[in-house]
């Protein structure tokens, strides 16, 4: 299919931006290339089990198919167990006026100090006895799917998301809308550090793949 010639020109206008520039391409320690992909939403992973609620952050979370997740948790995380026992978890999206709060989270372990939630606020949605943190842009209930194998030897939890709900003053019909939004509603990027991004502008064409 042929794009419009308008874009076509555009794509020709962008790439000759950077003829006769000297590009900096530098090698990158195989122990920090995984950064160069962490870009998406940090998140924040909620599970309960006989009555003990949890929290923790989490950089390592993303899709793995229309309904499905992938999330990294490690074996020393106390989230895990109450993930592994009720077979439940939540993926929130933070956003920048909970950055502290995602450090706090991913800085204290329930299994040593119990009392690390009493700070961070839990609301419920009917139907589902599992917390969510309350003033994230979005939150995916999931359920895990029997992978125990990879599980046990990578860590990995995939998750068949049963349940969504959206903050709509940044996520409304099936779309992000951070132009629209206060900018303390950007999803947030943790890096390293105590270093974190927020989600820029957006750039929308008149052609793309996925539908509306």
């Amino acid at each position: 299919m042929a794009m419009p010639s308008i874009n076509i020109q555009r794509i020709i206008t962008l790439n000759n931006t950077h003829k006769g520039k000297t590009m900096s391409v530098q090698p990158v320690e195989l122990s920090k290339a995984y950064r160069l992909l962490q870009v998406g939403s940090t998140t924040m992973i909620s599970a309960k089990y006989n009555g003990v609620e949890n929290v923790m952050s989490a950089a390592w979370v993303g899709l793995a198919g229309e309904r499905k997740v992938v999330a990294y948790i490690g074996p020393q995380a106390f989230t895990r167990q109450l993930v592994e026992k009720s077979g439940y978890f939540v993926v929130q999206i933070p956003v920048v006026s909970q950055m502290a709060t995602v450090l706090y989270a991913g800085g204290r372990s329930y299994a040593d100090a119990p009392d690390k939630n009493d700070s961070i606020p839990f609301i419920y949605q009917p139907g589902f006895d599992i917390p969510l943190v309350a003033g994230c842009a979005g939150w995916l209930v999931c359920k895990v799917m029997p992978y125990p194998d990879i599980q046990q030897q990578h860590n990995l939890f995939m998750g068949d998301i049963i349940a969504a709900w959206s903050d709509d003053r940044v996520f409304r019909n099936g779309h992000w809308i951070f132009d629209d939004a206060p900018d303390e509603l950007r999803t947030v990027h943790y890096v390293a550090g105590g270093q974190f991004y927020a989600i820029g502008k957006g750039s929308k064409f008149d052609h793309g793949p996925g539908q509306d």
